[in-house]
C-alpha cells in the first residue's frame, strides 16, 4: 500500500492529532543479519525499532542480568570510542548518569529496584564483558541476546479459524529460519503449520455484515483454501499485508497476492491496530 492510498483509506476519517506516520521494517529475510551486512543502514534502522519495541513493551518484564546486558550492549555501542575501563572512571558515570540518563539503557524498574551504588557497580562489571566490541558487534550480539526474549522477527494476530468448530486462535506470521504461517490454540499451544509463503497463491478479504472479516488463502496442493475469521476489515489487511510482503520477499516476485474487492476498498474507517511483538511464543520461535 502506498502512502497515497494509506491518506486517502483513512486520513479523512481522523483528525490530524490521531495520525503520526512510523516507518517500521516489517518483512524480514532469513538470515537477516547477514543480509544486512551489505546494508548497514538496514540493519541499522531495524536495530533502532527492535530495541524502541524491547524499551516500550518488554524491558520491565526481563530479568535484571538481561536487562543489564541488553542496556550495556547499547551504552557499548553509544560510546563507541570509550575505552574499556571508561566507565570506571567517576566522571565519566556521573555524565551517563546525570547528562545522558539511565533510564535510556535500562528499565526505570531496574534503576529503582537498588541503590545507586549497588547499580554503578553491577553496571560497570557487566560493561566490561563488551568492552572490546565495536559498534556492529553490538547489535549483533543485541539480537542474539534479545532472541531469548521475545520474538521480534513474528507478527501475531487474534483470529478465528473457520472450520465446524470455531476455535481462538493466535495468527503468527513468522520468517525465522523458516518461512511459514502457524497458528496456536489458546487452549493447548500446540502450533499448527499451515503453509510456507512459496504456497500462497492468492489472499482476499471478504467483509462481513457484522463489520468483522474473513481472509481466505489459496494454498498450491491444499485440498480446500484457508478461511480466517479476524474482528474487523482493518486487521484483515494488515494481516494480507505481511502476509503479501513475505510472499514476494520469498518469491524474489513484485507480483502481489493480494485480490481486492473494489466495494469494500473505502470501508475502513479505523487505523489498523499495531499487532503483538515478542513474548516467547510456544511455538519456540
Amino acid at each position: 500500500m502506498t502512502v497515497g492510498e494509506v491518506e486517502q483509506r483513512y486520513e479523512s476519517h481522523h483528525v490530524e492529532a490521531e495520525w503520526r506516520y512510523d516507518l517500521r521494517i516489517r518483512y524480514i529475510p532469513v538470515n537477516f543479519l547477514e543480509k544486512f551486512q551489505d546494508d548497514r543502514s538496514t540493519l541499522v534502522y531495524f536495530y533502532q525499532q527492535v530495541r524502541s519495541d524491547y524499551m516500550q513493551y518488554h524491558a520491565s518484564k526481563v530479568s535484571d542480568g538481561m536487562a543489564l546486558q541488553l542496556g550495556c550492549l547499547e551504552i557499548r555501542r553509544f560510546y563507541k570510542d570509550m575505552n574499556a575501563k571508561g566507565l570506571e572512571k567517576k566522571s565519566n558515570f556521573e555524565l551517563l548518569e546525570k547528562e545522558v540518563g539511565l533510564e535510556l539503557f535500562f528499565p526505570q524498574q531496574l534503576i529503582n529496584s537498588m541503590k545507586s551504588k549497588q547499580l554503578r557497580k553491577m553496571i560497570q562489571q557487566t560493561f566490561l564483558q563488551y568492552a572490546s566490541l565495536k559498534e556492529d558487534d553490538c547489535m549483533i550480539k543485541f539480537f542474539e541476546t534479545l532472541r531469548d526474549c521475545f520474538s521480534y522477527d513474528e507478527e501475531v494476530f487474534p483470529c478465528e479459524l473457520v472450520v465446524s468448530n470455531v476455535t481462538k486462535m493466535s495468527f503468527v506470521i513468522d520468517f525465522w529460519m523458516v518461512c511459514h504461517i502457524l497458528l496456536i490454540n489458546h487452549f493447548c499451544f500446540q502450533p499448527v503449520f499451515l503453509a510456507d509463503f512459496k504456497q500462497i497463491k492468492r489472499v482476499q478479504c471478504i467483509p462481513q455484515p457484522d463489520g468483522k472479516a474473513i481472509i481466505n488463502i489459496d494454498v498450491e496442493g491444499a485440498r480446500q483454501r484457508l478461511s480466517i475469521n479476524v474482528a474487523n476489515i482493518p486487521r484483515a489487511e494488515n494481516m494480507m499485508d505481511l502476509i503479501d510482503g513475505y510472499c514476494r520477499l520469498e518469491n524474489d516476485s513484485d507480483i502481489s497476492v493480494i485480490y481486492r474487492l473494489q466495494k469494500h476498498f473505502g470501508a475502513a474507517s479505523h487505523v489498523p491496530a499495531a499487532p503483538q511483538h515478542g513474548g516467547k511464543s510456544p511455538a519456540g520461535l
